[in-house]
């Protein structure tokens, strides 16, 4: 990294230390070097924002809180807004976002697993959210299959 060797000595996900191969491990990479070698490495397009942040924004979020925080936000210059995020422990990109994938993460992500940011941070109003959804679902199976049976048994009386 930066012309520098490196050991990632890793436990598992969350516990990992960097070694370099001259001076004491670290718990993380150095946040000023690995800002400095995103600039370079977004060049000629540029940076537009870069932050660490240390809580889950609208684009990344986990329910079961596996991602890693604090987390590099890096926006690029680009036409998309292309935003990537990256774990300083392991100088990894793990997770990404641009402006032309937001049907994705708002129509399947947002309605389809009720991804949706300010219930995750209320967790009984997500529960809430989603049992009312799963009972509006089982009642118009069950009265769809009252239905069917309704017109089922008409036509068997008429024959």
């Amino acid at each position: 990294m930066g012309g520098k060797s490196f050991y990632l000595a890793t436990e598992d996900p969350r516990h990992t230390r960097v070694i370099p191969t001259t001076g004491p491990p670290a718990a993380e990479f150095d946040r000023a070097s690995l800002l400095s070698l995103v600039a370079m490495a977004s060049r000629p397009i540029g940076l537009a924002d870069a932050r660490f942040i240390g809580e889950y924004d609208a684009h990344y979020l986990d329910r079961l809180n596996d991602l890693p925080l604090p987390v590099l936000v890096v926006r690029l210059k680009d036409r998309q807004r292309s935003t990537f995020y990256i774990d300083p422990r392991t100088a990894r990109v793990v997770g990404s976002y641009s402006s032309g994938r937001w049907p994705e993460r708002w129509l399947y992500h947002g309605l389809h697993s009720i991804n949706l940011p300010v219930l995750y941070k209320h967790r009984p109003a997500w529960d809430i959210v989603v049992l009312f959804l799963m009972l509006g679902g089982t009642s118009l199976c069950v009265t769809s299959i009252v239905i069917a049976l309704r017109f089922l048994r008409l036509k068997f009386r008429s024959l």
